[in-house]
């Protein structure tokens, strides 16, 4: 799902987004209009010499190949091996469509192709409207102006060459770009809607393709306009992400029962209150079911923080208490702003003119605005009343948070499909890899890639969300596997999930409601007591998923409380009166290191006493545990909660 990018004030929201051979029924995609190609000389890149940077002028219009050229930014970091000359090259671009790969860390990149690198040049394009080659710079559309009106402006910024930075374009792009740089055959690598690069260009230039990988591919062709599959994909996502955490599952039996009841509470009343976000700043807002479906569902947080909390703020909803579904909601609030930054880094200006060339929608592109609104009413009507779980009037909303219909509807576009519907490329070796996670281009929708390119290896990859080849080390080894080989080779490792995402079982207004903690050594405890072991590690660890996955610097307990970063300390997330329950509130700091965590606090207990504590263990390890001694009252007792 291609989707604008939307940045808050303090924090990124990921966004998501987001062919030929011959057709079965014997049909080809138009011939590339043919074109000259020049030699791309490469220097050292200013701010890093280990890579190669040049500039290719490109035609803005391949049909007037004479006129009007955008400058093609170009790095290409060099084969590591010992050979003179390298095996092949790599082709890489970013998604969204509207990142930049110049912009970014390129040694991720670097690092997930380590071993392909020593024989192969690994080739970054920022293709054109995106970071250095001629970012494209629609000022109120960037930076959160009002959608449809600053939509339309951009459009009419652009004037004659909206309608020229198409995925055909690209493709046809990237093509020059190996012609300029002598290759022969090469490997592609696209992912999110970066896959829609490779795969149309594959469509085109299928000769020169040795081998095509894509992660979570955002393709736009033969997909659904109004992207049903993702809330459709919300059940079994709450029950997959609860069900892997011994704490969530023991406490919920039926995830996706308790997103249906919160989906059904908020369409007949939405809930209203002050909601205090990660950042422990509050917000007045209400929770209605279209910000549940399309913004806090899709709200990981780089943790699934959204889907992996959402039943448990149901189910506190149901007794009663808002203040965890509030939390949710205010870390997602519209206050927050939406701006996407610098257009060099994320061009939402190519985005729109990309999407809106590019995607099916549900209206004639070049009809009259009236008529536009007419054929998308016509089509809203005839669909079905819910997808899933959530109804199709909080899905399809206008504007930021739904994006129906697309921003597009306010301007007249080219229809300018990547492929032809129906496209089958057979022939070419082909990786695609999904996340079970992913929200918002999920398994089903990354299937369409397998539909395209024939006879390719499928793998959905266990407890990963978007992120697929940056996510635990199986989607590395594969992908290498793959480029060096041509095949994938086992991946059995797909089925074992690459790491932890703590979420609590429950939202216990006090300790009195909190699951009592196993103990494992010292005299023994009365419930109260391993209750209160249970609460101040929960403390500790939603602290922790809340400042490291959202605000970064600063979080807000749930219900009160600080914790803060401090890089100069040796234990440095510091707790100060932090409160999980109403009534235990933590103080004190830890360490968080890949092996787990190690902090000392001190407690205020329900009864108004105090007690140390120490919370040492595996906090997002698979079958970890998270080990809590309390020393109050003269006894030294330890305890034992799930760490995930």
């Amino acid at each position: 799902m291609p989707i604008i990018r939307r940045r808050r004030v303090r924090s990124i929201v990921l966004s998501l987004t987001a062919c030929i051979a011959l057709l079965a029924t014997g049909t080809q995609p138009a011939a590339p209009t043919p074109f000259r190609t020049d030699r791309l000389e490469l220097g050292p890149c200013a701010d890093d010499p280990e890579f190669r940077c040049g500039t290719l002028p490109v035609p803005l219009d391949r049909r007037h190949p004479d006129g009007r050229t955008v400058p093609l930014h170009v790095e290409v970091f060099p084969h590591t091996g010992p050979a003179d000359a390298p095996a092949g090259a790599v082709f890489i671009t970013l998604g969204g469509p509207g990142a930049s790969i110049s912009a970014f860390d390129k040694y991720g990149y670097v690092d997930l192709l380590s071993t392909v690198a020593e024989t192969r040049d690994l080739v970054f394009v920022d293709q054109r409207g995106v970071g250095l080659s001629a970012a494209i710079d629609c000022p109120d559309w960037q930076h959160g102006g009002p959608f449809y009106t600053s939509a339309a402006k951009c459009h009419d910024q652009l004037g004659d060459t909206a309608n020229l930075y198409s995925t055909t374009d690209v493709a046809d792009d990237l093509e020059q770009v190996r012609r300029a740089l002598a290759y022969g055959d090469i490997d592609l690598v696209g992912a999110s809607y970066a896959a829609n690069d490779m795969v149309t260009y594959a469509t085109r230039w299928k000769q020169n393709v040795r081998s095509i990988s894509l992660g979570a591919p955002a393709l736009t062709v033969d997909t659904d306009p109004f992207y049903a599959y993702q809330p459709k994909h919300y059940p079994a996502l709450v029950n997959a992400v609860c069900g892997r955490s011994p704490a969530c599952a023991a406490a919920n039996p039926d995830p996706a029962a308790s997103l249906a009841w919160l989906a059904d509470r908020l369409r007949r009343t939405p809930v209203s209150g002050v909601g205090v976000d990660s950042h422990g700043v509050p917000h007045r807002i209400t929770v209605t079911e279209n910000l549940l479906a399309t913004a806090i569902m899709p709200f990981n947080g780089g943790s699934f923080v959204g889907p992996g909390e959402i039943t448990q703020a149901a189910v506190a909803l149901q007794r009663g208490d808002a203040v965890p579904l509030l939390r949710l909601a205010a870390d997602v609030d519209q206050a927050n702003g939406f701006d996407a930054g610098d257009p060099r880094e994320f061009s939402n200006g190519h985005a729109l003119a990309r999407i809106c060339v590019d995607q099916p929608v549900q209206w004639d592109k070049d009809a009259s605005p009236a008529r536009r609104h007419q054929q998308y009413a016509a089509a809203f009507a005839a669909e079905p009343a819910r997808y899933g779980p959530i109804s199709k009037s909080a899905w399809d909303h206008e504007g930021y948070l739904g994006f129906q219909p697309l921003p597009c509807i306010a301007s007249s576009w080219e229809d300018r499909p990547s492929y032809p519907s129906g496209t089958k490329i057979r022939g070419v070796p082909a990786l695609i890899v999904t996340g079970e996670y992913d929200v918002g281009i999920t398994p089903e929708a990354g299937r369409i890639a397998s539909r395209v390119l024939v006879g390719s290896t499928y793998v959905e990859l266990a407890a990963v969300g978007h992120a697929t080849w940056f996510t635990g080390s199986c989607g590395t080894v594969l992908l290498q596997r793959f480029i060096e080989t041509l095949a994938v080779g086992d991946t059995s490792c797909a089925r074992t999930p690459p790491a932890g995402w703590w979420m609590p079982g429950s939202f216990p207004l006090t300790a009195a409601a909190a699951p009592p903690a196993r103990q494992t050594a010292g005299p023994p405890a009365a419930t109260d007591v391993r209750r209160l072991a249970t609460v101040t590690a929960e403390t500790v660890m939603d602290g922790l998923q809340h400042i490291a996955s959202i605000s970064g610097l600063v979080a807000g307990g749930l219900r009160g409380g600080t914790v803060t970063y401090d890089d100069s300390s040796p234990r440095p997330f510091v707790y100060d009166a932090a409160r999980f329950t109403r009534d235990v509130s933590v103080s004190g700091s830890t360490t968080w290191t890949p092996d787990g965590i190690d902090g000392t606090f001190t407690v205020r207990t329900p009864a108004g006493t105090t007690a140390s504590a120490t919370v040492r263990g595996a906090f997002t390890h698979l079958g970890g545990t998270v080990v809590v001694t309390l020393r109050h009252d003269s006894r030294i007792q330890t305890f034992e909660i799930p760490g995930y």
